[in-house]
């Protein structure tokens, strides 16, 4: 007989930290799974960010379903439309992947660190200002 493993019946939790780093700058960190259970709290999350650069560090999500990607994707564009920067923050290969594949890279820049998004974003930022 074979070992059987037991299936969850629900998603891992998610949680969120908001991190304002100065006005104008917000890094949202989520633990957990983005999944159709937890997606309110990724929406929630991401439509309470101020005007400005929102980061979102994914780096300790364990999966992130087509919805999240959705909803990231429409984040990235929301902030565009209103002259805010984006990006995502993701060191995974699962989610590299699943950026290329839907398309999701070319709408939203993706970080391999934090250092990294702030860096690019920042510069994008002030290159902006100085224009």
């Amino acid at each position: 007989m074979s070992p059987t493993c037991p299936v969850p019946a629900r998603s891992a939790p998610l949680t969120a930290r908001r991190t304002a780093y100065r006005p104008g700058l917000l890094v949202l960190t989520f633990t957990g799974e983005i999944d159709a259970l937890t997606l309110p709290i990724l929406e929630r999350e991401l439509a309470a960010s101020p005007p400005g650069t929102t980061v979102v560090d994914l780096t300790q999500v364990a999966f992130l379903g087509l919805a999240g990607a959705r909803a990231l994707a429409a984040a990235a564009n929301r902030a565009g439309r209103d002259g805010g920067r984006f990006g995502v923050v993701a060191n995974s290969r699962t989610l590299a992947r699943l950026f290329r594949i839907t398309g999701l890279a070319a709408v939203v820049p993706m970080f391999a660190s934090l250092s990294d998004a702030l860096r690019e974003l920042l510069s994008a930022e002030m290159q902006d200002a100085a224009s």
